[in-house]
């Protein structure tokens, strides 16, 4: 599932808008830029949005700058403004990933926008695993994958959407290190998080934490148990937290 960051900077988002967005995709949402600043600390997005009536103003250059530390310059970023400046006119014209969409939100030339943008992103996005079986190399983009489970000693199953079909599957690997050990030896640290001692998690698949039950829930519907030991990993990081 894709990710959006969208920085309102004091616009409102039509509800309705937002329910279809996260039909497909994770969405969040960042009062101004240095909110987006912290949620991209968290989180891997995907596409971001901006909404202001100034593009150039300082603050939306500090955040540009401060994402292309880490990301590519060809990451998709839609500006939303009920008119755009000569500036912004002219560096969409240059870059081929941004986009401009009027306020208000048209929804449903704004969801076309999003969709060829995530496009892009599937395209550029090479932040993947490597897993070995039977000789073979298995590659796994870390954003299709939804949790890991150790399944038997010194064995793992991968569960993740096919980016074609959507649909989820399984594969088994052998893996005798420490489970806990896996996210570190892949670079995942902040994406892939133990939830129990059984099991990892991808931190953009959760759609609510229940702390009563100390289970989490993911975007697909599947449940994965947690524990007081492991919950501060995903607290702060959903919309739902009871």
């Amino acid at each position: 599932m894709g990710s959006i960051l969208i920085i309102q900077n004091s616009y409102e988002i039509d509800q309705d808008l937002l329910e279809l967005l996260e039909k497909a995709y994770q969405v969040h949402t960042a009062s101004d830029t240095w909110e987006g600043l912290n949620i991209i600390d968290e989180y891997h997005i995907d596409i971001f949005v901006i909404i202001s009536n100034d593009h150039i103003e300082a603050s939306t250059k500090d955040f540009l700058k401060e994402l292309w530390k880490k990301r590519s310059k060809h990451t998709p970023v839609v500006f939303i403004s009920e008119k755009p400046s000569e500036n912004l006119q002219f560096s969409l014209y240059k870059n081929s990933s941004w986009y401009f969409a009027e306020y208000p939100i048209n929804h449903e030339a704004f969801i076309s926008i999003i969709n060829h943008a995530m496009e892009l992103v599937n395209i550029l996005d090479d932040q993947s695993i490597m897993l070995k079986k039977n000789r073979y190399l298995y590659p796994y983009k870390v954003k299709n994958i939804s949790r890991i489970e150790r399944t038997r000693n010194r064995y793992i199953k991968i569960y993740s959407r096919n980016p074609i079909t959507l649909v989820e599957e399984q594969k088994e690997f052998f893996y005798p290190d420490p489970l806990h050990e896996f996210s570190k030896r892949h670079g995942v640290e902040k994406q892939i998080k133990q939830a129990q001692q059984s099991w990892l998690v991808n931190v953009s698949d959760i759609k609510e934490i229940r702390t009563t039950d100390m289970e989490l829930v993911l975007v697909g519907g599947a449940v994965v148990p947690t524990s007081s030991k492991f919950i501060d990993n995903f607290r702060n990081k959903t919309k739902k937290d009871e």
